[in-house]
């Protein structure tokens, strides 16, 4: 079955971005932009504004990201304002807990979920049972607070981040869906993810400069989005650029002790969490910015764990970087 690849971008999901980087300060370094999103978001609203966006932390924010991209249109802030405000406080509670991603939808009924969200302790226990360490990527604030007061909230984030319309930065990436078609071009935003034949048919590829240098991934029931920094114009490789986002990848003594242990075999994050002795959430800035390098790469198969492995092309182009840098 050949995929199916919709093009879009707007507003509202860079505001999803910076609300992301705003909540997890690890992702904060992650993404190019997160640290002026958080001084932009400190001068415009002060501490207030920083705890309530931090409240629904990272997972929360990106998990916004899968319902705004499904509206027809474009995805503007008020778009999603709008939608937030339209939504019922339950439903938009279990959007923000990852209720609409496959993962969980996969391993646990609808009733179990809710139940979960809504605070059952058994319904929890299966979530653990199901998923391992992934509930834990929703904040105990969204699990324990009435749903009126977090659809208060999140309008009162949305009102307060500071942000500015962006053009849309689809035209290239149209004209490149036209030149090589849909797998071709899935291949070249989200290097480094390889997905096997069943894993993918219905795409959405988001085009998001707040995302740079790295690939957020919402997996839906019934589509992927895949939000990823626009593609660049056809200029002409910077051997500096390129070793730049290089030693950033492999520049940190985390990041190096994964290269190290993906070394000697593939491995699962839960694999990964057990080697290094580090959380799941820990571990997923350190994977996204070495995929982003191109370092490693991740075989996505359905119902299947996802796995991590070296990428040898990857570090063939770390050592072309290196001899290509000009010392004179």
């Amino acid at each position: 079955m050949s995929i199916r690849v919709r093009l879009g971008a707007g507003s509202g999901v860079e505001l999803l971005m910076s609300a992301a980087a705003i909540a997890d300060p690890d992702w904060r370094g992650v993404f190019h932009t997160g640290q002026s999103s958080y001084a932009a978001a400190r001068a415009a609203g002060g501490s207030r504004l920083l705890r309530d966006a931090a409240r629904f932390g990272r997972f929360g924010w990106i998990n916004l990201a899968g319902p705004l991209t499904a509206l027809t249109g474009v995805w503007t802030v008020d778009a999603l304002r709008a939608q937030v405000a339209a939504t019922d406080p339950v439903e938009l509670r279990l959007m923000l807990t990852g209720a609409r991603r496959h993962q969980l939808r996969s391993r646990l009924d609808d009733a179990t979920i809710r139940a979960g969200v809504a605070g059952d302790r058994r319904a929890r226990a299966a979530w653990r049972a199901a998923l391992g360490e992934t509930p834990l990527q929703v904040t105990p604030w969204l699990l324990s607070t009435e749903p009126a007061l977090i659809t208060r909230t999140c309008l009162a984030v949305i009102d307060g981040l500071p942000h500015a319309p962006r053009a849309t930065p689809l035209p290239r990436i149209r004209q490149r869906l036209a030149e090589v078609g849909p797998e071709r071009l899935l291949g070249e935003v989200a290097t480094g993810i390889n997905y096997r034949t069943g894993a993918l048919e219905d795409v959405v590829l988001v085009s998001s400069p707040g995302v740079a240098p790295i690939l957020v991934v919402v997996d839906e029931v019934d589509r992927t989005v895949i939000l990823h920094p626009p593609l660049a114009d056809g200029v002409a490789d910077d051997a500096g650029a390129h070793l730049r986002e290089f030693g950033r990848a492999v520049g940190d003594d985390t990041r190096i002790r994964l290269l190290h242990t993906l070394r000697l075999a593939p491995a699962t994050l839960p694999q990964l969490c057990e080697a290094l002795d580090s959380p799941r959430t820990t571990l997923l800035h350190h994977l996204a910015l070495l995929r982003s390098a191109g370092l490693i790469q991740l075989e996505v198969a359905s119902g299947e764990a996802n796995v991590y492995s070296l990428r040898a092309e990857g570090f063939d182009a770390f050592a072309q970087a290196a001899t290509a840098f000009p010392v004179a």
